[in-house]
């Protein structure tokens, strides 16, 4: 699976595109807030962390790998693709529908620095997951000179 990796920060935008999503699945049950997002879908999404890695499952049933976008930058995950409704009749009338069908994308902050080289994503048996590993903290020892402590005294 292609993972595209940036370097560099996503912008103000993503602070704002967070609120929308949770006003939007507090208030206004996934209806779209913005022209931006009319027809645009959120498919559920888990993450959690362990102690190497942050895992992100997503459920995305009905796709081809080549059809999904997995864009990594330094603070964001940001999935995306297209799910087609392929049903046989073009013409139908719905008892139910609860299959969402065009356009998904779905954005993770990452709490933690992540090596963007080792992120892993895989999809199969309609779940997409992608592994992105824990940076190894740096730690700043500086050089001679009095310490902050001893500054105080």
């Amino acid at each position: 699976m292609l993972i595209v990796r940036r370097q560099g920060s996503r912008g103000t935008d993503r602070i704002q595109q967070e609120m929308e999503e949770v006003f939007r699945a507090l208030v206004i049950s996934g209806r779209p807030l913005s022209r931006s997002h009319v027809g645009v879908w959120r498919p559920p999404v888990e993450v959690y962390e362990c102690e190497t890695a942050l895992v992100v499952t997503v459920e995305i049933a009905g796709m081809r790998e080549e059809d999904l976008q997995v864009v990594v930058d330094e603070s964001v995950l940001h999935i995306a693709g297209l799910r087609q409704n392929t049903a046989p009749h073009p013409k139908r009338t719905y008892h139910e529908m609860g299959i969402a069908y065009g356009p998904f994308e779905a954005e993770v902050f990452l709490p933690f620095p992540v090596v963007l080289d080792a992120v892993e994503a895989v999809y199969e048996h309609g779940f997409l997951r992608v592994t992105l590993p824990r940076a190894q903290a740096t730690r700043i020892v500086p050089r001679g000179g009095a310490s902050a402590t001893d500054q105080e005294r």
